[in-house]
């Protein structure tokens, strides 16, 4: 059951919900994205040299047609990752440092399926809907990164996401050096 009180079926491709969910939290550039998503045909499998991860979340990941992660060779993207329980719904709504905290958890759980940490993290976007409360809230993402090495970042603030309650969305892009 979602926060309006819609039913939510996972399973379903056109889960009308989740896709409303979608298309009202995108800007205007990131609409066109993700109609062109929702709309694509599904990939019979995976590129040569390419692991995608689908965990998780994993009956919105395949019905919504996304990769909670891709590595393609030393590099792996991870989607952008919010404070959403299994069932897809807020956790700790309003709370930014607790959502951080929920966040940085499910991150550092992506990336070691791909036997990475955040020591490999060399890029960070953080979309925010209340700056002020980011800053505060900044020590605990510098915890993440102890003394470093430190990744290039952006944050953005944004009027919603997702879902109503969420405060922060984060992606990574992680590298390992070959051996």
């Amino acid at each position: 059951m979602s926060a309006r009180g819609e039913s939510i079926s996972n399973e379903d491709p056109n889960n009308n919900v989740v896709r409303r969910r979608l298309l009202a939290g995108a800007g205007i550039t990131g609409v066109a994205a993700v109609a062109g998503r929702l709309a694509a045909p599904e990939a019979s499998a995976a590129a040569p040299g390419r692991t995608d991860l689908v965990y998780y979340w994993e009956s919105q990941q395949r019905s919504l047609g996304y990769s909670q992660g891709v590595r393609v060779d030393n590099t792996v993207w991870l989607s952008g990752t919010a404070a959403l329980d299994k069932d897809f719904n807020c956790v700790s709504t309003g709370d930014l440092p607790a959502q951080m905290a929920f966040v940085y958890a499910r991150i550092k759980e992506s990336l070691a399926r791909y036997s990475l940490d955040f020591r490999h993290v060399v890029r960070e976007s953080m979309y925010v809907t209340d700056m002020e409360a980011l800053v505060g809230a900044l020590p605990y993402r510098k915890r993440m990164y102890a003394d470093g090495p430190f990744p290039t970042s952006t944050t953005v603030q944004v009027n919603q996401l997702i879902v109503p309650g969420l405060m922060i969305e984060i992606e990574v892009v992680a590298s390992r050096v070959p051996a």
